[in-house]
């Protein structure tokens, strides 16, 4: 069964440059874009909802290169991407404020909250430090991909 995977924009601004042909094997742009090939390539199954997706059209509005153009049709395949958004409760809400989960994020961690254990992949250090208690209150862990 593959994971599930919430990808913050973040992660596809920085993601979103063409490509060079000398990437080291250690560069954060390379893991990122090994990253999106693994979702290509059905490793793992893109959580979204259509706050995110809005999100990710303003701040990408144009694909630089061929693993941004894959990971936006990707989005648009069921078995691929599965749309969700919890219904967000009083509970989740007081989850996410004593984990210090960033605020204006919280459209990312609704969308993250599934019937399975699941991951949001950002490189943002505030959401980055809540990943010990927002695991242990929402069964979401939240991880750095270019680590």
């Amino acid at each position: 069964m593959a994971s599930f995977v919430v990808v913050d924009t973040c992660v596809l601004q920085k993601a979103n440059a063409p490509i060079s042909m000398n990437l080291g094997e250690r560069t954060k742009f390379r893991k990122r874009l090994v990253l999106l090939s693994n979702l290509y390539q059905g490793r793992f199954v893109a959580l979204i909802s259509e706050r995110l997706l809005s999100e990710y059209r303003d701040k990408v509005p144009l694909p630089r290169n061929d693993f941004i153009r894959a990971f936006f049709e990707l989005l648009d395949q069921p078995n691929r991407a599965i749309t969700n958004w919890c219904r967000w409760s009083g509970q989740y809400r007081s989850h996410a404020r004593k984990c210090r989960f960033p605020p204006e994020d919280y459209h990312v961690l609704r969308t993250a909250i599934y019937k399975s254990e699941s991951t949001i992949l950002s490189e943002e250090r505030r959401m980055l430090d809540t990943d010990a208690c927002i695991h242990q209150r929402l069964r979401v862990h939240v991880i750095d991909p270019t680590v």
